[in-house]
């Protein structure tokens, strides 16, 4: 996610753009744009300890406590020129994700782009299920690339670029799973 951000910035010739990072828990996503180019970073995560950290990084311009699949993002409208999410999606139900995308829609300029990773499945495959790791059990949200591309489009979105899969998180056990990456510009 950062080297798709760092090259569609660099790309769009923005002087000191302003970019918001969904779900910026820890920082490290902003961290690798904030180290490449001059940026202006506002952040959204509902985790304090989490934000904690990320505040210590001192790398962002802002930090507000917001859930940014359900709250309503406290930002001016039409005033950022990207929208970053990464390892967000699959904890976005479908009406969380809706949720997600009409606030990037609001938010980001005429222009504007919004890159994130979700988890794609099959059609066969469950789009809700259950992770059990060692930190605990949680709901996980997997969608068909179809899915996510209609819904962009439905939200006024113009899809730039789709990846394929790649390996996303690896565990302690050495287990994985994909992700799949999107770029794409409001309309």
């Amino acid at each position: 996610v950062a080297q798709a951000s760092i090259k569609h910035l660099f790309q769009a010739g923005i002087s000191n753009p302003t970019l918001i990072d969904a779900g910026i828990g820890t920082g490290l996503l902003a961290q690798q744009v904030f180290d490449s180019l001059p940026c202006r970073i506002t952040g959204l995560d509902f985790t304090d300890d989490m934000m904690a950290i990320c505040a210590a990084r001192e790398i962002t311009e802002l930090l507000i406590k917001c859930d940014v699949g359900k709250d309503p993002w406290p930002l001016p409208p039409a005033s950022f020129d990207m929208v970053v999410s990464a390892g967000l999606f699959e904890y976005l139900t479908p009406p969380m994700m809706d949720h997600f995308l009409k606030q990037s829609h609001i938010t980001l300029k005429n222009g504007g782009t919004l890159i994130f990773t979700y988890l794609p499945r099959n059609e066969n495959e469950q789009g809700l299920q259950f992770w059990r790791g060692h930190s605990g059990t949680y709901l996980t949200c997997g969608y068909t690339p179809a899915a996510i591309e209609h819904r962009l489009k439905e939200n006024h979105f113009e899809v730039m670029e789709h990846t394929i899969p790649f390996k996303g998180c690896v565990f302690y056990d050495g287990s994985s799973y994909d992700y799949r990456l999107i770029v794409a510009r409001k309309i």
